[in-house]
């Protein structure tokens, strides 16, 4: 009955965690880039020993205040293995730090990825796959949605081959009275807060999206998807948009293909074989 609720979220966590910690990476090289002097402005990067193919930037969930890239390593473990290297971006929190900061930060991590993968010999045009979940999701939706935020950070010939959102806040304005969207984005209306709203950002040449949202999301309720989906298939193209509604699912079930395995997994993985043009 209470399943949809903010309170079954937080007493599914502890189960959650218990899950997660029991992920164990193998055969992976790790290296943190420092790109400022706060100590949350850092990436963790996470690469097989192979050679890489592709790359995945991953923004991890806790309502833009909470969290490390070191407690969701595990989230790496099916890129490792598919021969991926996997970047987790940190950056400057709610509720001392807002929007505009957490923009720099974002632009400045992938400054960090391009000088990276530049020393590194890496392709110029090899493709990157957008990956967040909850908050995180907004702001990998972002990065694939605003075009100056890459220009920015000077990724002329790196592509943005698709961004896979999971339970993501999509649209601010449904949550507009929320006192921590207020935080984040200001007030309605505002320009501040239509800069920091996905849903308004959408444009014809967006990249293509794969949105994964439970109907019982007890955060971000599953009419954030909804909206988005509508404007993206309108503004942009439904044939580049792809939106996996889990019948039942909760915000932690959205995240769970990560590290369970299992079809939903198997599908986003051919998913970004297909982007990344080795499906």
């Amino acid at each position: 009955m209470w399943r949809g609720t903010m309170l079954h979220e937080l007493v599914s966590l502890p189960e959650y965690w218990k899950q997660v910690s029991a992920v164990q990476l193998q055969s992976y090289e790790e290296e943190v880039l420092q790109f400022g002097a706060h100590a949350k402005q850092y990436c963790l990067v996470l690469r097989p020993k192979t050679s890489v193919k592709a790359w995945v930037i991953y923004w991890h969930g806790g309502g833009w205040q909470f969290g490390t890239p070191e407690q969701f390593k595990f989230t790496a473990q099916p890129w490792l293995q598919a021969g991926y290297g996997v970047v987790l971006p940190s950056y400057r929190r709610l509720p001392v730090y807002q929007f505009s900061s957490i923009r720099a930060d974002t632009i400045a991590a992938l400054a960090a990825c391009r000088r990276y993968w530049d020393v590194g010999g890496d392709a110029p045009d090899q493709p990157v796959v957008l990956l967040g979940m909850s908050a995180g999701g907004h702001i990998a939706s972002l990065v694939g949605l605003v075009d100056q935020w890459r220009v920015q950070a000077g990724w002329i010939d790196r592509p943005v081959v698709g961004v896979i959102a999971s339970s993501a806040v999509l649209d601010l304005y449904p949550m507009r009275r929320n006192p921590l969207i207020r935080r984040l984005a200001g007030r309605p209306g505002s320009t501040s807060f239509q800069m920091a709203n996905p849903v308004e950002r959408i444009h014809p040449q967006a990249p293509p999206f794969f949105v994964i949202h439970g109907t019982k999301d007890g955060l971000t309720p599953y009419q954030l998807a909804e909206r988005f989906c509508q404007r993206y298939k309108s503004t942009a193209s439904a044939e580049r948009l792809r939106f996996e509604t889990l019948p039942n699912g909760s915000h932690l079930d959205a995240g769970r293909w990560m590290y369970i395995g299992g079809e939903l997994q198997r599908r986003v993985l051919a998913q970004a074989e297909e982007w990344v043009g080795v499906g």
